[in-house]
């Protein structure tokens, strides 16, 4: 008996209009689909005329679907594979079974459509050759902050992270306190009835975003365009830190304290405020030997 073939199906992250003929077609035609919220999937089926079944397939019954889901497409049935919003698969229900199918030599296609990560990432105007997705953050600061750490050691300097409506004004606590210097792109409710996209810093988006009433409507998907360590190192080569400590003073007219704590915060984790302390003290015996000197 021929087997069956599972499709991951895209669906619209908002704007109904965002489905592809394709992927319309796929799920009338298919024996079953399974779907992380069957109500969800329902409503999407009556704006669209679409006249079938669904199963659920959600991340808490994935591992206990496998088997009749396998032992279906084993028999010759079709089945498609679809989640709340977007492509399956990312940061979604769907990775289970389809390793699962690979594994028993069922043919798989892909219905590509809409995805939050990559519409974000074509309208965020940094310039990249790759990037990094970490999918949702974690709900606590520490394991945010430790998120942000591994980024900044990693070479690639663009990366997307998901983020719920009630968190959003943590997180970017949370960024504009470690990394300050990073150029964010947020994205707020893409393709739906709020989208409103912020570009700056952490500390001028938070700004923006308590100002909005609907701020906490609809999810979030976030670019941040990070210096990274090697370019921090990059930096750092080419300038003595006391250099970099005149520099900061010169540019933006402050004391040499302020600029010790400045760019402590700038190149935290790579260069230590203690450092910058000693740097200073440097400095400060270069320019009395140099007052000395020209008396």
């Amino acid at each position: 008996m021929k087997m069956g073939t599972l499709y991951i199906v895209a669906t619209p992250i908002g704007n109904i209009e965002d489905i592809t003929n394709r992927a319309k077609r796929i799920l009338n035609e298919v024996d079953i689909v399974a779907s992380e919220d069957t109500r969800t999937t329902q409503k999407l089926f009556n704006i669209l005329g679409i006249k079938n079944k669904t199963i659920s397939n959600h991340k808490f019954n994935e591992k206990q679907q496998v088997d009749f889901l396998i032992s279906a497409l084993s028999e010759g049935k079709n089945i498609a594979i679809v989640s709340d919003a977007g492509t399956p698969c990312i940061s979604d229900p769907g990775g289970v079974i389809v390793k699962a199918a690979a594994d028993h030599g069922i043919k798989i296609e892909s219905i590509p459509g809409a995805s939050s990560v990559i519409s974000a990432l074509s309208i965020c105007g940094m310039a990249f050759t790759n990037f990094s997705f970490y999918g949702f953050l974690p709900k606590e600061a520490k394991e945010i902050k430790k998120i942000i750490e591994s980024a900044k050691k990693n070479e690639i300097s663009v990366f997307v992270f998901f983020e719920s409506p009630k968190r959003i004004k943590k997180t970017l606590q949370i960024f504009a306190a470690e990394i300050p210097e990073a150029e964010l792109c947020l994205c707020n409710d893409l393709t739906k009835m709020f989208e409103r996209i912020y570009r700056g810093r952490a500390e001028n988006i938070l700004t923006e975003l308590l100002a909005n009433p609907a701020a906490e409507k609809g999810e979030y998907t976030l670019v941040a365009e990070l210096c990274t360590i090697a370019e921090i190192l990059t930096d750092s080569v080419s300038q003595s830190l006391e250099s970099m400590l005149i520099d900061h003073i010169v540019n933006n007219e402050v004391s040499m304290k302020e600029a010790v704590n400045a760019l402590a915060v700038k190149y935290k984790g790579t260069i230590t405020k203690k450092e910058f302390y000693s740097a200073s003290l440097m400095l400060k015996s270069l320019l009395a030997q140099d007052l000395r000197e020209d008396r």
